[in-house]
């Protein structure tokens, strides 16, 4: 015999023949969780119940255990149950790659879809529209990590394929007003967004996912999948050491004497881009000076960053300004600023990334440590909004922009039951039409799901 805690009835454990555990135990990743018996009022008679995935299921009503015809029927019986669940689970896992994949090409209340969206904005050449391009990219590669499904895959490259084809000689680009060199590069053609200008920031939004992109396609195999493939990646890697790592390392140090300031900048969210782009690109490329150059710029941003998160309750609150740049290549800032919900999605996307890719600097701590600030400090039960700032309060220039939180804050529901409530009780609301920001959301809520976890 052999004991297990008995279902809802915590500290109270019941006896299980031996066989029920020899057949199985070994099933215990099938979603089979625990087998219960209790005896009924005559004490002849055994009801049984499997749990399977928490729920419990009265199957079976058997004579004694000794009766081995009984132990036959018990068997299939509970086999039947283990599978009708994996297939149960199976269908839901299609469902929601499904529901979720749909977005991809749902229209959205402009009546575009977002790949259209994206595809317009990856062969726009205009560098203001790669900060939104971020979200699909970004979502495109929680369904490569979820799923590993080449269609994905192939939605991805195209993307990236348009942005690499539009670049320009920097010094050939018509009206370029800034750097005029022979990298290759995009200006904004957004009026009053730094027009005619190369921006490091506009290209570093897009960029930290393509690399990452880069680093889940050599992990799960596709790089080496076929030739093509592996002479599509070998050739995107060089476009982004040369013609983005290395011209704004080179271009940095042409401007302020310091070849890391443009990509450390003064602010928190500025400098997560880079980094998250760094650490990507240390682990995969084979230039001995790049690597050298990312790992230093990821543990000089490591260090800023930390030196900003204050702990409050058991939560963090920051600055998006830096606290402390001293030993650092960053720019310093006159004003203490609160770090905003919304571009703190990119800081928590960084720490996020950071931890999950082994950088020893992030544990399970840290990111407990931004669920309790999501929790306490930025959701509004009562309304069902997330507040403007990390610590509760409003901001006055952008009202309401804390209801961004689908890059970086969603991705705490990984990781914390009641978060993902959260989560799951505002995308009921109308923010994520209202925004446009449905796909990558749930993505990211959905994540486990995808991947049949």
């Amino acid at each position: 015999m052999w004991a297990l805690p008995a279902a809802g009835r915590p500290g109270m454990r019941l006896h299980v023949p031996e066989w029920v555990k020899l057949q199985f135990h070994p099933l215990k990743n099938l979603k089979l969780t625990a087998i219960v018996s209790s005896p009924a009022s005559d004490n002849k008679d055994l009801f049984s119940y499997a749990i399977i995935e928490n729920r419990t299921m009265e199957f079976i009503k058997i004579g004694i255990w000794k009766n081995l015809s009984l132990k036959m029927s018990l068997l299939a019986g509970i086999l039947f149950l283990i599978t009708a669940s994996c297939m149960s689970q199976n269908e839901s896992d299609t469902d929601d790659n499904k529901t979720i994949g749909s977005l991809y090409t749902q229209p959205n209340k402009k009546g575009v879809t977002e790949k259209e969206q994206a595809l317009a904005e990856s062969k726009s050449g205009d560098a203001y529209q790669f900060m939104n391009l971020r979200k699909t990219i970004g979502a495109l590669n929680v369904m490569i990590s979820a799923t590993g499904k080449e269609y994905w895959i192939n939605q991805q490259t195209e993307i990236i394929d348009n942005l690499i084809q539009t670049a320009e000689t920097s010094s050939g680009i018509p009206n370029n007003q800034t750097f005029r060199d022979d990298f290759k590069g995009w200006i904004s053609l957004t009026k009053n967004r730094s027009y005619y200008n190369e921006v490091p920031l506009f290209e570093s939004y897009s960029f930290f996912y393509i690399m990452q992109f880069l680093f889940l396609t050599r992990n799960n195999g596709w790089m080496e999948k076929t030739d093509s493939n592996r002479l599509w990646w070998n050739n995107t890697l060089a476009f982004v050491e040369k013609n983005i790592w290395t011209k704004w390392y080179e271009r940095s140090f042409s401007t302020y004497k310091n070849h890391y300031r443009y990509f450390l900048r003064t602010r928190t969210h500025m400098g997560s881009h880079w980094a998250g782009l760094a650490m990507y690109l240390n682990a995969v490329t084979s230039d001995k000076q790049i690597q050298s150059q990312t790992a230093l710029l990821v543990r000089q941003y490591d260090t800023l960053l930390k030196r900003n998160l204050k702990v409050s309750g058991d939560g963090y609150i920051w600055n998006c300004t830096y606290d402390n740049v001293e030993g650092t290549f960053a720019g310093s800032s006159p004003q203490k600023i609160i770090q905003d919900v919304s571009h703190g999605n990119h800081v928590v996307s960084y720490i996020i990334a950071a931890y999950e890719f082994g950088n020893d600097n992030w544990t399970l701590a840290d990111i407990n440590r931004l669920s309790y600030t999501l929790k306490k400090n930025v959701y509004d039960s009562s309304k069902n909004i997330f507040h403007d700032n990390v610590d509760g309060s409003s901001g006055e220039d952008r009202p309401g922009w804390g209801n961004f939180v689908a890059d970086g804050w969603v991705k705490l529901a990984t990781y914390d039951n009641e978060i993902k409530a959260i989560f799951r009780n505002f995308e009921k609301s109308k923010m994520l039409k209202k925004y446009n920001y449905e796909f990558e959301f749930k993505a990211n809520l959905n994540k486990k799901q995808l991947g049949g976890g």
